[in-house]
């Protein structure tokens, strides 16, 4: 058992060498427990080490056949294992997802990515354990339907989940949990704007491993059936069902059917929230701009009126010292009353001026408090 507050893991390869650099290199953040072959492996997994590491060649019991009995045994079952392994092939990569690995990674082993594996793994531990007991519930109504319904009654329940999906990851769990009613597991990918995706699976987020395997099938044909396990594929949306009913040909044929027309109807329900969040992103920004601009005119329209009120003043200042100036320069009657004329006449013109433009100051104010009142300022 541990005995801080490090996670608990235990290392399995029959090379000390590799025992010791795997050692090494997750030390700081683990506490490390190892074992050279399988079956001592086994031995030393009653301690329920919250992540097992382990090689795939091995003499005598080799990694996969490690991992079937710990997936075999009902106390140990749900220990998650990482796959070590020289060999790389798509092949490899199928055989530890069928006996229940959780990630893979091909040797020569580089520390940080181990280490960000390890990481990741122990991450989505925790995650699962929370998402567990919420998703007792859901999965008691899954059951209490599937005894209830038909199966076009069942396509029909998983299309109508649908609807209420405003986000990518709830149409995601819409997507898994619709197929969970089928009684079959799936591992659900959304291709996102701007090449993001999502991958989940019953348990929450998907696997490295399970991932790497969706992604393969899903460059072949739309429909692809090896054995239990069917990928169906469109541009957006993609499943990979682990469990098909291989016994029941019949059953089986029905369920590519219904489940095709569930992933079809999520890639329709993806475009809708894709589109929906573009035209609300757009809005928002459209609004922000015109929030802004609002204030820019308002700020225009104070300017104005400050600047139409201090050349009214200025207006009567002029008038005044051109009568005091005029005093002093000895002018005859005549002379002063033309002069003045003319001085009257033109601050009456930029006066009428002022006026005129205070009838489109006040249009401009009008509008700016129009707009205020739109956007709710």
């Amino acid at each position: 058992m541990q005995t801080d507050d490090k996670p608990l893991v235990l290392i399995v390869d029959d090379d000390l060498f590799m025992l010791d650099f795997l050692h090494d290199a997750l030390a700081e953040s683990c506490q490390i427990i190892t074992a050279e072959s399988g079956s001592l492996a086994l031995s030393q997994a009653q301690s329920h080490p919250k992540l097992i590491i382990a090689d795939i060649q091995m003499p005598e019991m080799n990694g996969f056949e490690f991992c079937r009995q710990i997936k075999d045994d009902f106390d140990l079952y749900d220990i998650p294992i990482l796959f070590l392994s020289a060999l790389d092939t798509i092949d490899d990569r199928l055989q530890a997802f069928e006996v229940g690995g959780e990630d893979f990674l091909a040797k020569p082993i580089n520390p940080k990515i181990l280490e960000a594996k390890v990481k990741r793994i122990l991450a989505l531990i925790d995650e699962r354990q929370q998402l567990k007991n919420q998703s007792q519930y859901a999965t008691n109504t899954a059951m209490l339907a599937m005894t209830s319904m038909s199966e076009t009654g069942l396509l029909l329940e998983g299309l109508k989940r649908f609807n209420y999906c405003k986000t990518p990851r709830e149409l995601a769990d819409a997507v898994v949990q619709g197929q969970a009613l089928f009684d079959v597991d799936s591992v659900v990918e959304l291709l996102l704007p701007n090449n993001a995706n999502l991958v989940i699976g019953k348990q929450g987020p998907a696997t490295e491993l399970e991932s790497s395997v969706i992604q393969h099938m899903a460059s072949m044909d739309r429909i692809t059936q090896f054995k239990t396990r069917m990928s169906i594929s469109y541009p957006h949306v993609r499943t990979l069902i682990t469990n098909m009913p291989t016994d029941d040909p019949e059953r089986c044929g029905r369920l590519r059917d219904h489940l095709a027309m569930l992933i079809e109807a999520a890639e329709v329900r993806l475009e809708a929230i894709n589109t929906s969040n573009q035209s609300q992103n757009r809005g928002t920004a459209i609004a922000e701009t015109i929030k802004n601009l609002t204030t820019t005119m308002a700020n225009i329209d104070d300017l104005q009126r400050s600047g139409r009120a201090s050349a009214s003043i200025i207006l009567s200042n002029v008038m005044m010292r051109v009568e005091e100036a005029l005093v002093g320069l000895q002018l005859t009657e005549r002379q002063e009353s033309s002069l003045m004329a003319i001085i009257h006449d033109g601050l009456e013109d930029v006066s009428g001026a002022l006026l005129a433009e205070a009838h489109f100051q006040d249009q401009l104010s009008n509008a700016i408090h129009d707009l205020q009142k739109a956007i709710g300022d």
